[in-house]
């Protein structure tokens, strides 16, 4: 754990020193020009950020002219409703963490930006998510699965075969749960600033999934959060961005109006309303380095090093 911590610390000081150095090349000055142009929106995703990171994110964007947008505006604005205006910038945030309570829904009070939280509610039933269930138990499981990027490309079923080998033995404390619970939904959706969206039931690769397990996830979970918050729910966030063609035609067939991706650029008026980009935040890691990331400058540049000194085979 402890060389975990300090490898942790070295690779964040990288990432500040590569995303310093960006920056002083103008690369977050261009990208905040192409961010302002007619009919750009940045669409930025969070997970479960620290307060000193959210904060400083959100200030930087007000600084800087940007313009917050809720869920519903956002709709309109892709269906061509009302013009984008310059500088769009709409905030979402993925899974339900309960460290949002803290550290993102204030910061969003304070300073009087609209935020769409994406819920994956078994989670939210079982007080976990399932990723770190497989790193806390793994001594439990066969060997070939205790790598949590081998359960990603297995089939649904084995997934949750494998999950079902923890929950027999499993007990929650609940002074270590990591997710909201359905009275925090229930509280937060009644916030105006507040938008809640679908993240699936058990949080699968889509991809893995048969045709009723997709019908499942899709449709199950926006009938919870429509029973837990008496709202409509219309957008949906594909877990790890993973998405094929069929799901778009459960998103329309559930009702969906808007399902979002993790595709590093920003998005566009004309874009797919099933098919919408966004840039990623870190949890940790410098505001340089996230600042870069938001702005989709991080991605491209750290791809084009890793293809430099990769081995030649």
């Amino acid at each position: 754990m402890k060389n975990n911590r300090i490898i942790r610390i070295v690779r964040n000081a990288m990432g500040w020193l590569l995303a310093s150095t960006l920056m002083l090349l103008g690369y977050v000055k261009r990208a905040k020009h192409e961010s302002f142009q007619d009919s750009v929106i940045t669409s930025i995703y969070f997970h479960n950020p620290n307060r000193k990171l959210f904060r400083r994110i959100v200030a930087w964007l007000q600084n800087n002219r940007y313009t917050f947008i809720s869920c519903d505006q956002l709709l309109e604005i892709v269906d061509g409703r009302v013009p984008c205006p310059r500088g769009a910038v709409w905030l979402s945030f993925d899974d339900g963490w309960k460290g949002n309570l803290d550290n993102v829904i204030p910061i969003a009070l304070e300073y009087n930006i609209p935020i769409t939280i994406f819920i994956y509610t078994d989670a939210i039933e079982n007080g976990s998510f399932w990723w770190k269930k497989v790193r806390e138990h793994s001594k439990r499981l066969p060997p070939q699965y205790r790598d949590i990027n081998v359960l990603m490309q297995s089939s649904e079923d084995v997934r949750k075969q494998v999950l079902q080998l923890i929950a027999r033995t499993e007990t929650l404390n609940p002074f270590t749960r990591d997710a909201m619970t359905v009275d925090d939904i229930r509280s937060i959706s009644e916030i105006p600033l507040v938008t809640i969206g679908s993240h699936t039931v058990t949080h699968p690769v889509l991809q893995n999934c048969t045709d009723a397990q997709t019908n499942y996830e899709l449709g199950e979970s926006k009938k919870t959060l429509e029973n837990w918050t008496g709202k409509l729910v219309r957008a949906f966030a594909y877990p790890r961005g993973s998405f094929s063609s069929k799901d778009v035609q459960f998103l329309q067939k559930h009702g969906y109006e808007l399902a979002v991706t993790i595709e590093n650029r920003f998005a566009r008026t004309g874009d797919d309303c099933y098919l919408f980009p966004r840039t990623d935040v870190m949890d940790d890691g410098s505001f340089n380095e996230n600042l870069c990331h938001a702005l989709g400058v991080w991605e491209p540049i750290v791809s084009k090093i890793k293809h430099i000194i990769k081995p030649r085979g």
